[in-house]
């Protein structure tokens, strides 16, 4: 029995180390915080082990990034202090927000300054917490209140290796860049925006696919927004010169391929329109692209979806963010800077977001640009006020040849590092990142990027 028990012992560790030739080195990833309230100790005196006393626990609260609620009353800390050290051993419950008990047997030691615990805990299998019967934790305390303590606890993990989770981006076929036999159709539609007191008239390029009828009222189609880089325009992405590739090759192939299902594509420009585009400096491209969300939601969603049979009913901001499921927001360069700041700004009106090729600019209230880390920790504030900030989506695509690659590169480790609210590299990821080997900053490419992408967003429908 015991031979049995040890070669399937040797087996299970065969099966959790095969996918690596060296076992990573452990790091500590933050799980959450408990305020413990703690009522009056009291002891049992010398025993054949040591003073035993014991302290109970009489409430207190708990928050982390993927669980929060109270500790409930009940629990108590059994203490036996030794010639050398304390030995420890919490047993208690704790009750998250959406109602699940959740036990808790904390053991550790209190040796001089030292005082350190491993907390098991023993969460509801068919719970969204069953996460927490699978690893080792360890704690330790952060602070003391009245009346009780604080502990911060980690969840033990290998050491995250950001290079190896890079999706590569593969070349993509051949007969995708040829036109397919049934086409969709481009057209200009125009509108109306207001900003500063001004109203006046936009336009933009928008796709139609093959099949789409305007009286066909019951067809819903889903809507994406693509926006150009600094110093293009409306027809970047629809109509580019004959050696890129064409967006429309890609969207009309995906389609007829049942790659995707059938979407209606929006080009606008975050510029007052394209005559305007000499006069603007960076600091005005800068400036546009952070308020783009404004009129997108107020002028161009209203308009434009209310002419193409999409899922918006009605035109005033609560139509907007009932149908923003059906929405997504990409652009490329500074138009991925667009992408970012509607992400921050305008979370409310779109679930779907395709930066491509361009990093997160955030600035310090001097207006001096900020590192990776700054614009990630600010984008997590910005969606914290959001009552969609644990629903969106983000997919980000760029290449090693591409001057915004390592800066977007950069911004997706700081949003897993930084950023709680996007989740990275797990099974239930809100970003993903693909780098294409030797792709460059222009269209070709980042159309590329868009073959793979939108089916992802646009799965068939069954």
């Amino acid at each position: 029995m015991l031979k049995k028990l040890f070669s399937t012992f040797v087996a299970l560790l065969a099966v959790a180390f095969s996918s690596s030739a060296q076992t990573p080195e452990p790091e500590l990833e933050f799980a959450l915080e408990l305020k413990v309230k703690l009522g009056q100790a009291y002891g049992v005196g010398e025993t054949a082990n040591g003073n035993r006393f014991i302290i109970p626990i009489t409430g207190g609260t708990f928050e982390g990034p993927k669980i929060k609620g109270e500790v409930l009353p009940g629990g108590a800390d059994y203490q036996m202090q030794g010639k050398n050290h304390t030995d420890i051993e919490a047993i208690y419950c704790i009750r998250t927000d959406d109602g699940v008990n959740i036990h808790i047997r904390n053991k550790g030691i209190i040796a001089g300054n030292y005082f350190y615990c491993s907390p098991k805990f023993e969460a509801p299998l068919g719970s969204k917490y069953a996460w927490l019967n699978d690893a080792i934790f360890v704690c330790r305390p952060s602070g003391f209140m009245e009346g009780g303590i604080m502990l911060k606890v980690w969840k033990v993990r290998d050491k995250f290796n950001f290079e190896s989770t890079i999706q590569p981006i593969m070349p993509i076929p051949d007969e995708v860049r040829k036109p397919a036999v049934k086409q969709g159709k481009i057209e200009e539609f125009k509108y109306m925006a207001h900003k500063n007191g001004r109203t006046f008239q936009k336009h933009a390029r928008v796709y139609t696919p093959y099949g789409y009828k305007a009286k066909d009222k019951k067809t819903k189609y889903d809507v994406l927004y693509l926006m150009h880089g600094g110093g293009d325009n409306t027809t970047s992405f629809l109509t580019p010169p004959k050696d890129w590739l064409p967006l429309r090759n890609i969207l009309d192939n995906l389609i007829a391929e049942g790659k995707m299902r059938p979407i209606i594509v929006v080009c606008p420009t975050f510029y007052d329109d394209d005559e305007n585009i000499g006069a603007n400096n960076m600091g005005d491209a800068i400036a546009l692209t952070r308020d783009f969300h404004t009129e997108l939601q107020n002028d161009l969603i209203p308009t434009v979806e209310k002419k193409y049979n999409t899922y918006l009913e009605g035109t005033d901001s609560i139509a907007v963010t009932k149908s923003r499921d059906h929405r997504a927001y990409g652009g490329f360069s500074m138009g991925a800077l667009s992408t970012w700041y509607q992400l921050a700004y305008g979370v409310n009106a779109v679930k779907h977001f395709l930066p491509l090729s361009g990093d997160i600019w955030a600035y310090n209230e001097k207006g001096e640009k900020q590192d990776a880390k700054f614009a990630a920790e600010w984008m997590n504030s910005m969606l914290e006020k959001s009552p969609f900030a644990h629903d969106f989506e983000v997919y980000g695509y760029t290449g090693t040849k591409d001057i915004a690659g390592n800066p977007e590169k950069a911004t997706i480790e700081a949003l897993h590092n930084y950023a709680p609210l996007f989740r990275y590299a797990t099974p239930d990821a809100n970003l993903r990142f693909s780098m294409k080997k030797d792709g460059e900053h222009f269209y070709g490419h980042i159309n590329e990027y868009l073959y793979y992408a939108l089916p992802l967003i646009y799965k068939k429908e069954k």
